[in-house]
């Protein structure tokens, strides 16, 4: 971030802190002067800068950074304007600090869950359909006598249910997978979260 001559590098002290703190809205990590998650000498172990303070809040969960204007005033000579805001001058004068500065770097990483989940269908299930094109609505029985000895039906959604036969998770066949009484299916299900 650069004003005029006068520059300041900034970065969370995530690289330097043992146990993340959390607010309602996730992880929170301050903003010291410093490079990629280090704290520059000067900085004290809770992420402060001894002359000024902290910089600000970075909360990576939501995407957001919160600015201390006292602090970057007295390192890059950035006065906001501490009135009613009306004009934008705040606004722009940030933008003009982080646009002049020589990069904007931002890193980001997530950690994803799978699990995976394998549906047997043996050879005897799921080989007759409830679609009313297969079956009679009045009588309940097969429409076509081609049906009744040697059933053929297609596999193109594998629904997840929990404890309380309560749908939470639908999983789609890339293509319809057949399904009569000579074959046995094995299907995979990968659940990310």
């Amino acid at each position: 971030m650069t004003n005029g001559s006068d520059t300041i590098k900034l970065t969370d002290n995530s690289g330097t802190v043992s146990t993340d703190t959390f607010l309602d809205c996730g992880r929170v990590y301050q903003i010291v002067s410093g490079s990629n998650g280090t704290p520059y000498t000067g900085v004290n172990a809770n992420g402060y800068s001894e002359a000024s303070g902290s910089y600000g809040l970075f909360l990576p969960d939501v995407g957001v950074m919160l600015f201390n204007p006292l602090a970057l005033s007295a390192s890059i000579n950035l006065e906001p304007n501490r009135s009613n805001d009306s004009d934008g001058l705040n606004i722009q004068s940030m933008f003009n600090a982080i646009d002049s500065g020589n990069a904007f770097q931002l890193n980001s990483e997530e950690t994803v869950t799978s699990d995976f989940v394998y549906i047997r269908n043996r050879n005897a299930e799921f080989n007759y359909s409830e679609n009313p094109s297969f079956i009679s609505g009045s009588t309940g029985d097969v429409l076509y006598t081609q049906f009744i000895n040697s059933p053929q039906s297609y596999i193109t959604t594998v629904g997840m249910y929990n404890d309380n036969n309560e749908l939470v998770a639908v999983a789609k066949l890339s293509k319809p997978l057949t399904k009569d009484f000579t074959k046995e299916a094995l299907i995979r299900v990968k659940l990310d979260f």
